[in-house]
């Protein structure tokens, strides 16, 4: 006959799957959702480039503001693959301490980092849109100036999943020994 002990950390663990197959499910949502954003973000950019004149917008977007949009998209992209992935390995009742997953916080981590220059190279290439350096209509350099920020929280954030994925190597370490200790 089964404690109590038992019975509750069985319960805990049965709403911990379905807390993370809730946030799968979400998740996916999310990722659909944001798929179809940058799809018809894209698509937006692209025709107004394409007929610029129409819509006097040719110092706006430009060549290398889609391409960083796409990279970003694919970033972000890449993130939530991979939260999927991590919540969807715990909704099927699946261990969070494998190397798998300390794996994917570092994907994780990476792509925060990446994402962290990314901002800084789009808001560099917004400034300098914004100031005329690229516009062929500027003749000169526009007056002005514009700040470039370095956005630091996503830095953090890479650092944070960076040191969880140590605290999960741990985990499984920990695992492996106790499983050669039975």
């Amino acid at each position: 006959m089964p404690d109590e002990k038992d019975i509750e950390t069985e319960n805990s663990l049965i709403r911990v799957n379905r807390v993370c197959k809730w946030i799968s499910g979400l998740m996916k949502i999310i990722f659909i959702l944001l798929c179809i954003w940058w799809a018809v973000s894209i698509a937006v950019m692209i025709f107004t480039m394409a007929s610029a004149d129409s819509f006097n917008s040719a110092n706006f977007v430009s060549v290398s503001g889609v391409i960083l949009y796409v990279l970003h998209a694919l970033i972000i992209a890449a993130i939530c693959v991979t939260l999927i992935r991590i919540f969807s390995d715990a909704a099927k009742g699946l261990s969070p301490f494998t190397m798998s997953q300390v794996g994917r916080l570092r994907i994780i981590s990476g792509m925060l980092l990446l994402y962290a220059v990314l901002e800084f190279v789009i808001t560099l290439n917004s400034s300098v849109l914004r100031l005329g350096w690229l516009s062929a209509q500027a003749g000169a350099m526009a007056e002005g100036s514009a700040i470039v920020a370095i956005d630091v929280a996503p830095i953090i954030a890479a650092a944070v999943v960076f040191a969880f994925s140590f605290v999960f190597k741990y985990g499984v370490l920990l695992q492996e020994f106790s499983d050669e200790s039975v």
